[in-house]
């Protein structure tokens, strides 16, 4: 019997598991989502990479407009590096797409999906876990968009800022 193969012939770099989990329904269902995907793409034949990992991109576009948005909607001050974050890895995709239909790089497209399993691990257990923790706090619900609790929101923060404002002593060094 002649199976392709990929690859990899065994496990893709990240699988789900309780230590993903946000304790979200939404935010776990859609990082359960793309774990899936992810894994779908590392481990696709040749013949269907550039779809699977056509399939990923449209999800993970999906996905982080999503979570962008729920930092919107609560002024989530360090929403602004979280979505700088976001940005920069769809930048890398439609890049390792681009190169892989147009160059015909599907290694770098296989290459980029096993990097993208490590960084969605730290992210998801670090700023996605803040995230969570802070919509749960405020009791935002991520399907209706309401703030249950908006006497906990925090005043006078500005979201999508990036990093610790200066103070003027400091933008004069």
């Amino acid at each position: 019997m002649n199976t392709p193969t990929t690859t990899l012939d065994e496990q893709p770099t990240l699988t789900w598991s309780d230590d993903l989990v946000m304790n979200m329904d939404k935010m776990d269902q859609t990082h359960r989502e793309f774990v899936d995907l992810l894994a779908a793409t590392e481990l696709a034949p040749e013949d269907q990479l550039i779809a699977s990992f056509k399939s990923l991109i449209a999800h993970t576009e999906e996905h982080f407009s999503g979570e962008n948005q729920w930092m919107q909607d609560v002024s989530f001050g360090p929403g602004g590096c979280h979505t700088d974050e976001h940005d920069m890895i769809l930048k890398v995709m439609h890049e390792a797409l681009r190169r892989g239909e147009q160059e015909g790089n599907l290694k770098l497209v296989r290459q980029l999906t096993g990097e993208l399993a490590v960084w969605f691990d730290g992210h998801a257990k670090s700023m996605d876990a803040v995230l969570a923790m802070f919509l749960k706090e405020v009791a935002y619900d991520p399907v209706t968009r309401i703030v249950h609790k908006p006497q906990v929101l925090p005043e006078g923060v500005a979201a999508g800022e990036c990093g610790v404002p200066l103070d003027e002593a400091s933008s004069q060094a």
